[in-house]
């Protein structure tokens, strides 16, 4: 159980003890549900929630569970009842299931065995894209813009007064904007043109039209207000810079050490499996074909 997750348990308990009666159970794992031989416990309740629902309402999120573990359970009951656990399909589907959850497993032992080799760094990922800026050539104009929402025309006016008079950006932002870090942030970012506030294309029409550092007319839809103020503008056909795809370089180059790495890894097993007699192919196309229909046929039925 990872630090975060201790916490949450030991919360959970804390409040528990303090108030919820089908948790005062004086064991150190209390159990919340039964069905037939199976038992759903605190701890591998908590195991399966969601950090990020445990935060919101932890005791709703364990009861939320709680119900859904329970009609799960009977369902799974039910199907055991009817001899499904036992049907030859399920048998094979599971069976292929934990083949391919091995084979998932296995790779993510790899990949962390050889983690240091696999690691790019921001120099590999700068040698890339000069190795390969034709590669990156826009394809339509891209945009850096502030886009100001305001509860109230008063608002957006004054923050439009504001930037005009040389107030800088982050302040107007956070005393101005119904979501001040969010535009702050969305503010250094190139985008498409054609991506740039999609839900208003009265305002992406502007970007096409004011010059740099311009601001537009405010516009109210749904009862906000809006404005923006174009900073910067990349043609089509120009170079973006590394800092707007380093990232993402990035995983890509760790995806392709590591595909070379699993495919190495499967190489080496393979001529090891070979070397000791343990593999064996058969040559599909000695097959008759009769034999090959008739399998067919049996898998239709």
């Amino acid at each position: 159980m990872t630090c975060n997750r201790l916490f949450f348990a030991t919360l959970i308990l804390f409040t528990a003890a303090c108030g919820c009666e089908q948790f005062q159970d004086d064991s150190e794992d209390p159990v919340l549900a039964v069905v037939g031989d199976q038992q759903l416990t605190l701890s591998s309740a908590v195991s399966n929630i969601p950090e990020g629902i445990l935060r919101q309402d932890t005791i709703t999120a364990i009861r939320n569970y709680q119900s859904s573990w329970i009609e799960d359970n009977v369902l799974i009951m039910e199907a055991r009842r009817l001899g499904l656990d036992t049907n030859q399909e399920l048998v094979n589907r599971l069976e292929r299931l934990k083949s391919q959850l091995m084979l998932n497993v296995l790779k993510e032992v790899i990949l962390s065995e050889h983690r240091d080799e696999l690691e790019v760094t921001s120099e590999e990922a700068g040698n890339y894209y000069q190795a390969n800026r034709d590669r990156f050539i826009l394809e339509e104009t891209y945009v850096r813009f502030r886009h100001m929402t305001a509860n109230t025309r008063t608002d957006a006016d004054n923050a439009r007064r504001a930037i005009m008079n040389g107030t800088s950006w982050p302040d107007v932002a956070q005393r101005y904007s119904m979501d001040p870090e969010r535009q702050i942030r969305e503010s250094e970012r190139f985008i498409p043109v054609s991506m740039a506030v999609p839900d208003l294309p009265r305002m992406q029409n502007y970007l096409e039209i004011i010059g740099i550092t311009e601001i537009s007319p405010v516009l109210s839809a749904n009862g906000v207000y809006h404005f923006i103020q174009l900073m910067e503008e990349r043609p089509a056909g120009d170079y973006p810079d590394l800092d707007w795809l380093i990232e993402q370089i990035k995983e890509w180059l760790y995806l392709e050490k590591s595909e070379r790495l699993i495919n190495s890894y499967k190489r080496n097993l393979y001529l090891q499996g070979e070397a000791n007699d343990e593999i064996e192919r058969t040559d599909i196309g000695s097959l008759e074909n009769s034999v090959i229909l008739n399998v067919l046929q049996n898998e239709e039925n």
